[in-house]
């Protein structure tokens, strides 16, 4: 066997940088992705303190949005994958008109899914205003939307 030694200089010391600027960076860069239109891949915004999705009109992929601060979707209209707005304050889908998988709008504030025409996968209405509406009421705000899954209300 070989005997190695690695000597450390002060130069070679990797100083973490505060975290603080690794998050505002990271922020920033988000902000420069949402200058896109579109992005073809999965887009995971999950917990970033966002308030818009800027320019973007459609993801490819899966787009998670789960606890950020988003109160609107402005000219998102489709997302080839999974949408998940679980725990947002939106109360409608804004331009959105479909979502290629499954659409999670569980413990949300929605109360109007605005142009939503087609949704591959299942519709998560669980804790939400239109999950308690009378089923006449929900049956009409459903009956514009093609769901291929499974509607969950309760």
């Amino acid at each position: 066997m070989s005997n190695w030694k690695t000597t450390l200089s002060s130069d070679s010391i990797l100083i973490p940088r505060r975290l603080e600027e690794r998050d505002q960076d990271r922020l920033q860069s988000i902000y420069r992705l949402l200058q896109k239109t579109h992005i073809e891949g999965d887009l995971d915004l999950r917990n970033i303190p966002i308030t818009d999705l800027g320019n973007l009109t459609s993801v490819g992929g899966n787009l998670s949005l789960r606890n950020t601060k988003i109160t609107t979707l402005g000219n998102l209209t489709s997302v080839g994958g999974t949408l998940d707005l679980r725990g947002l304050k939106i109360t409608d889908l804004s331009n959105l008109q479909s979502v290629g998988k499954s659409l999670w709008l569980t413990d949300n504030l929605i109360t109007n899914l605005g142009n939503l025409q087609s949704v591959g996968g299942n519709l998560w209405l669980r804790n939400t205003p239109i999950s308690r509406l009378p089923k006449e009421e929900r049956d009409r705000i459903l009956s514009r939307v093609k769901v291929e899954g499974v509607l969950y209300f309760e």
